[in-house]
């Protein structure tokens, strides 16, 4: 009985240590391709431009994020870094097999906040550049835009109809 006692702790103990490595390769995985995006930002924004992994501060317990431990910038700012957190987190799981996340993300309105156009439509582009960086892996990845860069629109990433003042959603 004693022999099988000590196994377990050591099993314990193994899976303890195993977790705890997992959690800071997620965690640097995320600050990395975090601080990646931030550094594609357009000029908006001028800390993100020299963004490293240390300067992305996340706490997920609190359901907290910021930059260089600043959780106060402009709204499109804002959002810029809130999404690039997301799909960082989501961009981490394909990376590493161990995630317990689906590979699956949908982000609807990527431009929420004011936005500018030039850099909701740098940020879709920087999506597609680190997606093609992802050869055979399995992922769904969907954005909804007001915005979409016209390089990308009717490619077969696209998929619906365009919805503008003539062309409603609902059909009543």
């Amino acid at each position: 009985y004693t022999n099988e006692l000590s196994n377990i702790l050591v099993e314990i103990d193994k899976l303890s240590v195993a977790k705890e490595r997992h959690k800071s390769i997620a965690y640097n995985s995320i600050q990395t391709f975090t601080a990646y995006m931030l550094k594609h930002d357009l000029s908006r924004q001028t800390e993100f431009l020299n963004a490293n992994p240390n300067d992305i501060n996340i706490n997920f317990k609190a359901n907290c994020m910021g930059f260089q431990g600043s959780f106060n910038y402009s709204a499109s700012s804002n959002t810029y870094l809130k999404n690039a957190i997301r799909f960082a987190i989501f961009f981490s799981s394909i990376k590493n097999d161990f995630f317990r996340y689906p590979r699956f993300i949908m982000c609807d309105n990527i431009e929420d906040k004011g936005m500018e156009q030039e850099r909701s439509q740098n940020f879709q582009q920087l999506l597609v550049d680190i997606c093609n960086t992802m050869e055979d892996e399995d992922y769904q990845m969907i954005i909804s835009t007001s915005m979409i860069k016209p390089e990308l629109n009717n490619t077969q990433m696209c998929v619906g109809n365009d919805y503008t003042e003539g062309n409603k959603a609902l059909k009543l």
